[in-house]
Order: C-alpha cells, then sequence, then structure tokens
C-alpha cells in the first residue's frame, strides 16, 4: 500500500511546479514578475544545493575515503557543468545586458526564455532522482516521505513560478510536462529496479549539481546584477529566503 501513496507523492510534488504556472499566469506585467521570479529562483536552487543536494551526495559517498569522493564529485560537478555549457550552445543567443528600447527588451525576453530552458534540463535529472528518494522512503516510512515531499513541494512552487514566467506552456508544452512528470518517473523507476548502487547516485547527483552550478552563476546571477536596482528582484530574494526558512522547519 507504501508503495501507492509512494508514487502519489512523487505526482503530487511535480504537480507543484503547475501552482507556481498559476500564480506567474495572474501576473499581466512579465517583466517585473521575471526580476522577481529570478531573485526568487536563485535563494531556493542555492538552498537546493546546501541543503539537499550536497548532504545526499555526502551520505551516499561516507563509505569511501574522504580523498577519493571529493574527486569523484569535483569531476563529476565540472562534467555536469560543462555538459550544461555545451547545451547552451545549442540555445539561441542571449545577453546579460539589456537597455530600456524595443530592441534590447526583446534580447531581454530572449534571454529569459534561455533560462527557463536551461532550468527545466537541470531540474528533469534533479527530479527524477528526488522521486527515486520519495518513493524508497514512503515505502519504509510515509511519514517522513510525506514530509520530505512536502519540503521539495516548497521549493517547486517559485521554481514553477520562475520557469513558466520564462516560457509559453503552448509552445514548450513538452518540456513543462517532462518536468511536471519528472519525479514521478523516478518513483516508477525505484519501483521497477528496486534500487541503484550508492556510488552511481551519488555520480548523477554531482552531476545535475554541476548543472545547477552553471545556471546560478552563469544565468541568474548576471540576471540579478544587471537588475540590482530593482525592487522586484529583493523581493523575490526575500520570499526565496522565507520558503528557504520554513522548508528547513519541517
Amino acid at each position: 500500500m507504501n508503495s501507492i501513496y509512494g508514487i502519489l507523492l512523487t505526482l503530487l510534488t511535480g504537480l507543484f511546479f503547475l501552482i507556481g504556472g498559476v500564480i506567474s499566469h495572474k501576473f499581466t506585467n512579465k517583466d517585473k514578475l521575471n526580476h522577481f521570479s529570478v531573485g526568487m529562483a536563485f535563494i531556493v536552487m542555492t538552498s537546493l544545493i546546501f541543503g539537499d543536494i550536497l548532504p545526499e551526495i555526502q551520505e551516499l559517498l561516507q563509505n569511501y575515503k574522504k580523498i577519493e569522493a571529493l574527486i569523484f564529485m569535483i569531476v563529476f560537478i565540472i562534467l555536469g557543468f560543462i555538459i550544461l555549457k555545451v547545451l547552451d550552445l545549442f540555445i539561441p543567443d542571449h545577453s546579460h545586458k539589456h537597455q530600456d528600447n524595443e530592441k534590447n527588451h526583446e534580447e531581454h525576453e530572449s534571454h529569459i526564455h534561455h533560462i527557463g530552458i536551461l532550468t527545466i534540463l537541470s531540474l528533469v535529472l534533479h527530479n527524477i532522482l528526488e522521486g527515486f528518494m520519495i518513493c524508497g522512503l514512503a515505502i519504509n516510512d510515509l511519514k517522513v516521505g510525506l514530509l520530505i515531499s512536502l519540503s521539495i513541494a516548497l521549493h517547486n512552487i517559485p521554481l514553477g513560478t520562475h520557469i513558466f514566467s520564462s516560457l509559453d506552456f503552448k509552445n514548450n508544452k513538452l518540456l513543462i510536462s517532462s518536468l511536471t512528470l519528472s519525479s514521478l518517473g523516478g518513483g516508477l523507476i525505484f519501483l521497477l529496479g528496486g534500487s541503484i548502487n550508492d556510488l552511481v547516485f551519488a555520480l548523477i547527483m554531482s552531476f545535475t549539481l554541476g548543472m545547477i552550478i552553471y545556471i546560478l552563476l552563469m544565468e541568474l546571477l548576471p540576471e540579478i546584477i544587471v537588475n540590482k536596482k530593482k525592487k522586484e528582484t529583493y523581493m523575490g530574494i526575500g520570499l526565496g529566503l522565507i520558503l528557504l526558512i520554513i522548508s528547513l522547519g519541517l
């Protein structure tokens, strides 16, 4: 019975991205929402790194020597960073420098769209691993699985707001559907496969971490710097911090 609950939790966790989408849809001023969502996404994704991914990698590699674990982690972080950089080259050109005229406004819209695609690419892999973990935890202890999935869901709302403010759903149905259902995919993989070797899991997590670091440093941070005088940017950062505090209390 717990396996059914585990699968339902992975599905519901993914659907919380859509709540962020609904919030995004209610805003008419997309520029202000973009500034807000970028600031919020920066904090939320930073919290994913330090509150979720890094501790999980360390736990998975605890049976290895510290130097070996560090080498494994660094190599795959760099690999994930490089792979996303390569994928970045195939997405339309963009610039972080925007001015208040029509041409640069179009460039800004293109760049926000660009960040949305990269974010989805990294989060799909991350969500598959999270879905795998949620399902496994729920089967062993439903209460723990529920608390973990709730914490993750709180992260997914602001990320969904950011993504839906960046991409038009009608033109990106496959990408957004893949994101929403990726946690469910991870849960199904757990039920079908049973388990993944700790080292393999840690390496995939490290690879994903490299991709997320790329988005933080090369995409979101420059966007925050360019819009550092916008109050919406600071409001997004503030709400991201509030959500971080709430999730840490679960």
